[in-house]
């Protein structure tokens, strides 16, 4: 559990901002009650850990949106086509306040085919 670690890197955010990723959090933890989470400071994000896939995701928020990064995200299929990046390894879902697109059903599918 993040609790004051993620209130602390919550602080600089506006308050949109800080409702989103303790949302996006809800819905991660909620399709993937196996997962652990973790603040890492240095990455300003929340890390999601699999028992045996190890880290697999994490939570970013930033000014204006809050990225859900994939590890292993350039070898994930994309469906959707809303997979952002271009980086050798990870690629990420970008969302922002009062958008409806990717959804959250999006965020569960793809969080699924990063635990498969």
């Amino acid at each position: 559990m993040a609790g004051e670690d993620l209130d602390e890197l919550l602080e600089e955010h506006c308050a949109s901002i800080g409702a989103l990723t303790r949302h996006l959090r809800e819905v991660i933890l909620a399709a993937r009650p196996e997962l652990t989470e973790r603040v890492y400071r240095g990455w300003h994000g929340l890390g999601f850990h699999h028992p045996s896939r190890g880290y697999i995701a994490a939570v970013f928020p930033g000014a204006d949106s809050v990225s859900v990064g994939f590890e292993h995200g350039a070898d994930l299929p994309d469906p959707h086509g809303l997979l952002e990046g271009t980086g050798r390894r990870l690629r990420y879902l970008r969302f922002k306040p009062d958008e409806s697109a990717p959804t959250h059903e999006h965020l569960i599918e793809y969080l699924d085919l990063a635990v498969a």
